[in-house]
């Protein structure tokens, strides 16, 4: 696994002391909270937005591909969403669901 710069900042301040040492330690601080700031709010949106994709994928009693979902669904959200993102929002699903590419088309089905 890679080092990220917490940890050597970690590393370096372990091996000075005085000012250094503090300076580095605020750095330090900085990187962290960096590194902890995600986008919480964009997240859940998009993993709300990959449960609907889920979920009407369920519905569905065949395999389809991305067109066919969009264009067979029920449900108004999904309907209304691109090509892009619903491949998007299947990547993202992953091993819940199933991919098979027959003669070039890719069709999806719930794992």
């Amino acid at each position: 696994m890679a080092m990220t710069y917490v940890d050597a900042l970690n590393v370096a301040i372990d091996a000075l002391d005085g000012e250094v040492a503090e300076k580095l330690t605020a750095l330090r601080e900085q990187y962290a909270k960096k590194r902890t700031s995600v986008n919480s709010k964009a997240k859940a949106e998009a993993d709300a937005r990959a449960e609907k994709v889920y979920n009407t994928l369920a519905e569905m009693d065949k395999p389809v591909t991305v067109t066919e979902l969009i264009a067979l669904t029920s449900d108004e959200d999904v309907a209304g969403y691109t090509n892009q993102r619903v491949s998007a929002l299947m990547r993202k699903l992953g091993d819940r669901v199933v991919k098979e590419v027959v003669k070039g088309k890719s069709y999806f089905t719930v794992a």
